[in-house]
């Protein structure tokens, strides 16, 4: 098992973005929302793509946009308002269309980008904390480079191996369709790393997810201590619908550890781990 969730977790991080293309594209596009009634200024890569957890085929470019312009009562209003001026900014651009807390802009070829209008609300220590759009069409706080500091420092400390830990609950994520942030799923999985002393993908993947069963997926304290709370989900039934999904995973990883290795039980032992990261995991050769 050790060795096959090891070679899988390689395979989950893109290939880089042709930054050529991503600064062409990015620069025309910011020209158009700084004339618009929301100001935008210089826009800056977050999310993660800058973390070093974007995942494969699921991971667009995140840009968010400080901008200057009144800030509207509702985050829909400026959602609406920056896919507006994004309308004609690129030829390139094949759709636009809203996805809280972001504008998600696809192209006619990748890479395809998520925009998000940002205010800036506070500055802690070195940090600025900016308002993002979030659930219930409420502002919530977001300070991007201090949750990237505090992952980074995590990943560093256990031999680079907390941020493919969380591209793997990313996978799940995406394999299952859990309706619940990655971000947070980021943040938690850092925490978790936090109080250890070595990652091991096949120990501390399952038991990061009994971590999340335990906490009941609530929203969670920011670890780096800029923001007031890190939101999980935008509803109760994502949350239970969530931590279904989370212990049923769970116990297919508990069944697959079962049979890991054993003669005659690599079939078995697949389709457990296919129903926590999809068919992309490979089938075991032992």
């Amino acid at each position: 098992m050790t060795t096959t969730l090891d070679e899988f977790v390689k395979t989950l991080a893109p290939a880089q973005y042709d930054k050529a293309t991503v600064a062409e594209r990015h620069q025309a596009m910011e020209i158009a929302v700084a004339v618009s009634s929301l100001r935008g200024g210089t826009w800056f890569e977050s999310g993660s793509w800058s973390h070093g957890t974007a995942l494969k085929g699921h991971s667009d470019v995140d840009f968010m946009i400080p901008c200057s312009g009144s800030r509207p009562v509702y985050p829909s209003s400026a959602l609406t308002t920056l896919k507006t001026s994004l309308a004609q900014s690129h030829w390139a651009i094949r759709d636009r269309r809203i996805s809280s807390p972001t504008v998600k802009v696809e192209f006619f070829t990748a890479p395809h980008f998520e925009v998000v209008p940002a205010w800036h609300y506070n500055t802690v220590g070195e940090d600025k904390v900016f308002l993002i759009p979030g659930p219930g069409d409420q502002w919530e706080e977001s300070a991007p480079r201090a949750h990237l500091r505090f992952v980074t420092e995590q990943n560093d400390r256990l031999g680079k191996k907390v941020k493919p830990l969380a591209r793997l609950l990313k996978q799940w994520k995406a394999a299952t369709g859990a309706p619940v942030s990655s971000f947070y799923l980021e943040m938690r999985t850092a925490e978790y790393a936090k109080g250890e002393d070595f990652i091991s993908f096949h120990i501390d993947m399952r038991r990061l997810m009994g971590r999340l069963i335990n906490h009941g997926l609530r929203d969670m304290n920011d670890p780096a201590g800029r923001v007031s709370r890190i939101r999980a989900v935008s509803s109760e039934e994502s949350r239970r619908k969530t931590v279904r999904l989370l212990q049923e995973a769970k116990g297919h990883l508990d069944a697959a550890y079962d049979l890991d290795g054993q003669p005659g039980q690599a079939s078995p032992y697949w389709s457990h781990m296919y129903d926590v990261f999809g068919s992309s995991f490979p089938y075991p050769t032992w």
